[in-house]
């Protein structure tokens, strides 16, 4: 596009944080994914990770919070608070940061955000 002269900005999923290729993507370049997890985790929990060899890539640090959730709700529930109670009004730390549930059970926050590439990485865009 930009060889056209045409003014478009693209966007993409994950895959572009994909190791480089032959097509280098261009400053600007949107995208929408989840956070790289490592980055905004809990220093303690990546220290302990590093500790034992862990490296926590994929979804190791999400599945991390979700039994940290389970844990919090059934101590909850042991100390009377219905479980299903516990689940929709606790707000749950975990180690990727604040975890609570909507009335319906989803999250109540969206954790995929848009990034824009700066011509090295990509920087989460405020505000949107």
């Amino acid at each position: 596009a930009k060889q056209l002269g045409a003014e478009i900005t693209f966007a993409g999923g994950e895959a572009l944080r994909a190791p480089a290729s032959d097509v280098a993507l261009e400053p600007g370049t949107l995208m929408v994914a989840l956070p790289e997890w490592r980055e905004v985790a809990d220093r303690t929990v990546i220290k302990a990770l590093d500790a034992r060899g862990m490296f926590p890539d994929g979804y190791m640090l999400p599945s991390y919070a979700a039994l940290q959730v389970a844990a919090a709700a059934l101590a909850a529930e042991a100390k009377g608070q219905p479980l299903a109670v516990a689940l929709g009004e606790e707000l749950f730390d975990t180690a990727i940061g604040p975890v609570k549930f909507d009335s319906k059970g989803d999250l109540a926050e969206n954790p995929y955000r848009v990034w824009r590439f700066d011509g090295t990485r990509f920087l989460a865009v405020e505000g949107l």
